[in-house]
């Protein structure tokens, strides 16, 4: 069985936490490859999921009972030849994912979303 990223969130860390890894993933960075799970998970009224949709965007959600949140980032925005590095990270006052190249002076955006 392999191991996924969704195996890290847990009841501990639900209301607060932060996944951060380096992924060279070839179905993750090939465009012709229309979708890409990488996490879905519940845990109680929590869900967390992580796709790389058909327009090359990875889409962070993070919703419970009382909030929906959503991030999109364009994963062409930073220079994914030799992998990128993702981050996610939430509480409960906002939710956002980071996307970095592997370069040593790292190109990088940040989305963000907020209750």
């Amino acid at each position: 069985m392999a191991f996924r990223k969704d195996d890290m969130i847990d009841e501990i860390n639900v209301k607060a936490g932060t996944l951060d890894w380096y992924t060279r993933n070839k179905k993750l960075l090939d465009k012709s490859v229309p979708e890409v799970i990488i996490i879905d998970k519940n845990i109680g009224d929590t869900y967390f999921s992580l796709i790389r949709n058909e327009k090359f965007q990875l889409v962070f959600t993070h919703r419970t009972g009382s909030f929906n949140r959503v991030t999109v980032g364009d994963i062409e925005n930073v220079d994914y030849f030799d992998g990128i590095r993702i981050q996610l990270t939430w509480n409960q006052e906002e939710s956002f994912m980071k996307i970095a190249d592997t370069t040593l002076e790292q190109n990088y955006f940040i989305c963000k979303a907020e209750c």
